[in-house]
């Protein structure tokens, strides 16, 4: 699945806009690694299955988190922001759907529909609130 999300079929790295406004958050060592696999090992598909390019830098702050940026079609970058604040929701039910939303994109890719049914509230969970 290579077009879509409002690029008029054309792939989506190829429509600027969706390079314009890349998401930026930090994230913890143990977030890190639970999201991306171990030593980032899982990184690749899931770029891949959510239609984005993921960038992970370690930032100097206090607590050692890695800076995440990720750029791509709207819809696929609220879909991770939703997958992350689920992650690390207080809520059982926000955790398992954070690990469900988890187990989809690493098994397959994300359709189009599914992107853009995503971030339809806003989340801010802890610190995994999006960078200024």
């Amino acid at each position: 699945m290579e077009s879509g999300a409002g690029g008029g079929g054309r792939a989506w790295w190829t429509v600027a806009e969706h390079f314009q406004a890349p998401l930026v958050f930090y994230v913890d060592a143990e977030q890190e690694e639970l999201v991306f696999g171990r030593e980032d090992s899982d990184l690749r598909r899931i770029e891949e299955h959510s239609h984005t390019l993921i960038q992970l830098e370690a930032w100097a702050t206090a607590a050692g988190q890695t800076r995440v940026t990720v750029v791509g079609p709207p819809g696929a970058q609220r879909w991770l922001w939703e997958l992350l604040c689920s992650l690390g929701s207080g809520e059982p039910g926000g955790q398992a759907r954070g690990h469900a939303m988890l187990q989809l994109v690493r098994s397959r890719p994300l359709s189009w529909a599914e992107l853009a049914a995503a971030g339809r509230e806003q989340h801010q969970v802890g610190n995994m609130s999006p960078a200024a």
